[in-house]
């Protein structure tokens, strides 16, 4: 069974899979960052690289921190940290979560360039004092040409992100392969249904996710 995780480096490498091959699409890149994070109280972190690339760890000890899910929870744990995540990963749930702490402080939001605003508009919107910083970037490979061969006999795909999937049906795909494809959130799985692909959405956190795709052969 030949399958494929399309996840960056530096994303999610506290994962450990047996069987399956990682191939990135894109890189991720350290923007330079300097801020006082002593006027804040409540830190949102909105992926694993932002937890990465932060400068400021030390910092965090005495702050309410948030991630987005499960996978910037468990970064966020590596460095010692402890964090609150939605039942429901992703900004909707955390917009739930944070509802009845928008009077308790001021909310710094970690991201990447590019990164969605849907928490930061909400915060702004119900009057509350936020800012953002990007502390890295994702950078598409300036060819793909030399990857497509690796995934013409791929059985499976996994996009961890969205732009993960967005440079594979640009630069990869074509409608020789045969791959079916897992997503790991609503917003990655919505794109890939708006392309008119099928794929599952299946926990990628869970012990049990490799053998979850071997059931879908």
């Amino acid at each position: 069974m030949n399958i494929i995780d399309t996840r960056a480096n530096n994303t999610f490498n506290f994962v450990k899979r047996k069987n399956i091959k990682n191939i990135p699409l894109f890189e991720l890149s350290f923007i330079e960052h300097s801020i006082d994070i002593s006027s804040y109280t409540n830190v949102i972190f909105q992926s694993t690289p932002s937890v990465k690339f932060f400068n400021h760890h030390e910092g965090l000890r005495d702050k309410n921190v948030f991630a987005m899910g499960p996978g910037t929870q468990s970064s966020l744990n590596a460095k010692g940290i402890s964090s609150k995540i939605p039942k429901d990963p992703g900004s909707e749930g955390l917009k739930k979560l944070i509802k009845s702490r928008i009077d308790l402080g001021k909310f710094l939001i970690v991201k990447g360039e590019g990164g969605l605003n849907i928490v930061s508009d909400y915060l702004k919107e119900e009057g509350a004092e936020v800012d953002t910083i990007q502390n890295y970037q994702r950078i598409r490979f300036s060819s793909y040409s030399n990857l497509v061969k690796d995934f013409e006999n791929a059985d499976f795909v996994i996009f961890p992100s969205r732009m993960a999937a967005e440079i594979y049906f640009q630069e990869i795909y074509n409608p020789n392969m045969n791959s079916k494809f897992i997503t790991i959130s609503t917003r990655i799985k919505d794109y890939v249904d708006s392309l008119g692909f099928e794929n599952y959405k299946l926990n990628y956190f869970s012990d049990n996710f490799e053998t979850e795709i071997l059931k879908l052969t």
